[in-house]
């Protein structure tokens, strides 16, 4: 059985003075489940003082005289279940899961795996099992998670430091690879999290990008986090780390210890690492945390400055998206002197604003304030308007990242009188075969862009009396089907960098971006699987909003068969080109990655001096980032069809990517 849990003293607590003994921890510690064999028994139906059950009654073995009784039953069981017999609640039971029992000693491995199996996977068992049975259940589970994680962690090292692959992926054809290139300033080199770690750990060069596509749900950039945290701890924290894989500590302990230490100076890591690891098999996580910031700033005070340095240097502003589909913004790691001096600042304007009569809580003419200081709006001297519910920040939202390089009007290929006429994109090249208005879903006239604005009474600038409300700058795309924006749909849009948009947001962003000068109008049509069809781009400026579409020529999104009608004969694609491209692959074509084509670079997938030819079926986004990996020794790509890309990565796994499916 598992010595028990070390004890951890208080940072705060003097230093002992030599070695103490007698502590009587353990001396009882093997008497839980005694001879009697009950630890772990359900209890009497007639309650705490009824006379014990015989063993026999409930199916439990015979009471042992010392843990060899409970090893063998342990192994009976194992046996059985490797010959497919399945286990019973009385073999769960029996198995020790209640307090003090042999199951609930178990270290995560073969046998208490097996035990959680038959436990959680058969209601039946799961159902007639004891309270206390029931809890040691759970905390097993706990235990398996924890080794799990703990494996999971090793596994993710070893693959990432290995010195080579161990099974090269073969040339598809005797092209040779090109050479792999040095990381620029935007891709921060893992290595440097590790410089100066015990064992000095290398990260082979885009090993999360190979990882990533494998792993549910991860970006390249997480899987990279995962690999630095897993060599980090394993390095730094071995003792803690090793408490993980015995099950006695929770991974959230780990991350809480990493995360406390990462500025600690090496020569106190090892001390910091014993009573972290201890301290952590009885503290709750607020606790842990609370324990492990102080132990940390008494070996170590200057940690702390050190910290607080190196963060500020990731200091930053973006812009989100709310769960509510509201917007955010967040600031962090800036100067505390001048986060409140700003605060400040805000709240007082926020004062005047209440004294000059306009209407609303403190709270909201914070808000209010806020955004008029970003903007440098001036409007303490502006009477109030009638509308007081209404709020400027319904429009600021998605202004945040760079990037609208265009406003993209969706419309759904049904609308059109023949949806077969979409497997022929040649046949939408002139806006001519849009029959009518009706085609479109049109309900009016687009000539007063502010009338859609106004009408819905969710414009920023009438809460103010006279102001033209924000005007959003054209450094996001915004794609909202035509219907939305008529009125007549609740189909939601999106903004790049953003998320999606309710039907009335999307409105209001629109009618924002109608009054920035820069702003331009392009049109996507749909096919019924919600890939592009056709795209058009309206000339010069529409300060009244987005044209009618009627007025257009569309181009063809080449899709399957290529006959290169698009190509072009230089190495740079036209703007036209350009846009056809980021139409059917809006974001980076790499697996997971979810970067705006409009900021990526177009890549030649075949290369241009190899022959490459400058067209759709040749051409697809690729971030900066994931276009060095294309080009690093032992990877590859290829696009078997126009926007499909086939991504090989030096293991010889593959990955697919496919055209963008917009909102329908």
């Amino acid at each position: 059985m598992p010595p028990a849990p070390l004890s951890a003293s208080d940072p705060d607590d003097p230093e002992p003075i030599g070695s103490e003994s007698g502590s009587g921890s353990g001396s009882g510690s093997g008497s839980g489940s005694g001879s009697d064999g009950t630890g772990s028994r359900p209890v009497p139906a007639g309650g705490n003082d009824g006379a014990p059950e015989p063993p026999e009654a409930s199916g439990f073995p015979p009471p042992g005289d010392d843990d060899e009784d409970s090893a063998a039953y342990l192994g009976e069981l194992m046996a059985a279940a490797a010959a497919g017999e399945e286990l019973t609640a009385a073999d769960i039971s029996g198995a020790g899961f209640g307090e003090d029992g042999t199951a609930q000693q178990l270290i995560p491995g073969p046998v208490l795996a097996t035990l959680v199996h038959a436990a959680t996977t058969d209601e039946k068992v799961l159902a007639t099992l004891s309270d206390d049975d029931l809890v040691g259940v759970i905390a097993a589970v706990r235990r398996v998670g924890s080794f799990a994680a703990w494996a999971e962690m090793t596994a993710i090292r070893e693959f990432a430091t290995r010195p080579g692959t161990r099974r090269p992926a073969p040339a598809p054809d005797a092209t040779p690879a090109p050479a792999s290139r040095p990381r620029g300033v935007d891709g921060r080199d893992p290595n440097a999290a590790l410089a100066g770690l015990p064992g000095s750990p290398k990260i082979r060069e885009f090993a999360a990008e190979a990882l990533a596509p494998d792993l549910m749900g991860m970006t390249w950039q997480t899987a990279e986090g995962q690999i630095i945290y897993a060599c980090t701890v394993a390095a730094r924290l071995p003792v803690t780390f090793a408490a993980l894989r015995a099950g006695k500590i929770h991974p959230v302990h780990l991350r809480i210890a990493e995360d406390e230490t990462a500025y600690l100076d090496g020569k106190y890591l090892p001390e910091a690492d014993e009573k972290l690891a201890a301290a952590a098999q009885s503290k709750t996580f607020g606790q842990f945390r609370s324990y492990a910031h102080r132990l940390v700033l008494k070996l170590d005070p200057d940690s702390a400055l050190r910290r607080k340095n190196e963060a500020r240097k990731d200091a930053h502003v973006r812009p989100f998206r709310e769960a509510s589909g509201n917007a955010g913004m967040s600031a962090r790691e800036l100067p505390p002197d001048q986060v409140l001096a700003s605060w400040q600042h805000i709240d007082q304007r926020a004062r005047d604003l209440r004294a000059a009569g306009v209407p609303g809580t403190l709270k909201e003419l914070r808000v209010m304030a806020y955004l008029d200081l970003l903007q440098e709006r001036g409007i303490r001297n502006t009477p109030p308007g009638p509308a007081p519910d209404t709020d400027p920040a319904d429009t600021d939202g998605p202004s945040g990242p760079s990037g609208l390089d265009n406003i993209s009007d969706l419309d759904n290929a049904d609308d059109l009188d023949n949806a077969d006429d979409l497997d022929n994109a040649g046949d939408l090249d002139n806006a001519g075969d849009l029959d009518n208005a009706d085609d479109l879903d049109n309900t009016g006239d687009l000539g007063d862009t502010g009338d859609a604005g106004e009408s819905d009474g969710h414009g920023a600038s009438d809460d103010l009396g006279g102001n033209s409300g924000p005007s959003l700058a054209t450094q996001v795309t915004l794609t909202i089907p035509w219907a939305t924006w008529q009125g007549t749909s609740d189909t939601p849009g999106e903004a790049g960098g953003f998320g999606l948009l309710d039907p009335e947001t999307a409105r209001d962003l629109v009618t924002a971006a109608a009054r920035h000068a820069d702003t331009r109008w392009c049109y996507t049509v749909l096919r019924p699987d919600g890939t592009a069809a056709a795209h058009a781009c309206a000339p010069g400026r529409h300060p009244a909003g987005p044209p009618d579409p009627r007025t257009l020529k569309f181009n063809t999104v080449i899709r399957g068969p290529c006959d290169h009608a698009q190509a072009h004969t230089g190495y740079r694609p036209s703007r036209k080109l350009r846009h056809l491209i980021t139409a059917r692959n809006a974001t980076c074509t790499a697996p997971g990655c979810g970067h705006a084509a409009t900021n990526c670079d177009l890549d030649h997938t075949t290369p241009w001096h190899l022959g490459g030819v400058t067209c759709a079926c040749n051409l697809a986004p690729l971030c900066r980032h994931h276009h060095r990996v294309k080009q690093a020794q032992g990877w590859w790509l290829e696009q078997s069809e126009p926007g499909v890309l086939r991504w090989r990565t030096p293991v010889g796994r593959t990955h697919t990517t496919t055209p963008t499916v917009y909102p329908m």
